[in-house]
């Protein structure tokens, strides 16, 4: 059986599950193919260099980390990893730079800085995006992709 990268990311350090580049990669929603593995973890962040990869782990907060996570099957293995919205919110969360004040900036954030697949905010939950914005973290910046969904 060929080795799983999500399912390796989900043993090596947990509970975690697969997010942030990683997860919108995975999901075609942005064409960049990440050269670490990146998951969102409980426990504080860690790095792993193995001989099949890097694996990179972002500690987030407890009442939002069970946002938004959904359980795949591999070669007869499961793992955890985010929706395509709990993706977004957990890669603004942890940017930094990231403070969305308007619909313009929503979009130049996510065409520009991510080179994301906008066409897909169609398909969107707008709960998950919401629940995840009600923890408290970037809220403003996560509803700024809401409006831009629903306008």
């Amino acid at each position: 059986m060929p080795l799983s990268h999500p399912i390796i990311a989900n043993s090596l350090y947990g509970p975690s599950y697969i997010s942030f580049f990683s997860a919108l990669s995975y999901y075609g929603l942005i064409d960049d193919v990440p050269q670490s593995y990146y998951s969102a973890a409980l426990k504080q962040d860690k790095y792993f260099e193995t001989q099949i990869g890097r694996f990179n782990y972002i500690s987030v907060p407890l009442s939002y980390y069970p946002i938004g996570i959904k359980r795949v099957t591999e070669n007869g293995c499961s793992c955890l990893i985010a929706t395509p919205e709990k993706a977004l919110c957990d890669t603004i969360l942890h940017s930094k730079a990231v403070n969305l004040r308007s619909k313009k900036d929503a979009i130049t954030y996510l065409e520009e800085d991510l080179r994301f697949d906008t066409d897909a905010l169609k398909t969107f939950d707008v709960n998950i995006l919401q629940e995840c914005a009600d923890c408290g973290y970037k809220r403003n910046s996560i509803l700024q992709i809401v409006k831009l969904i629903q306008s």
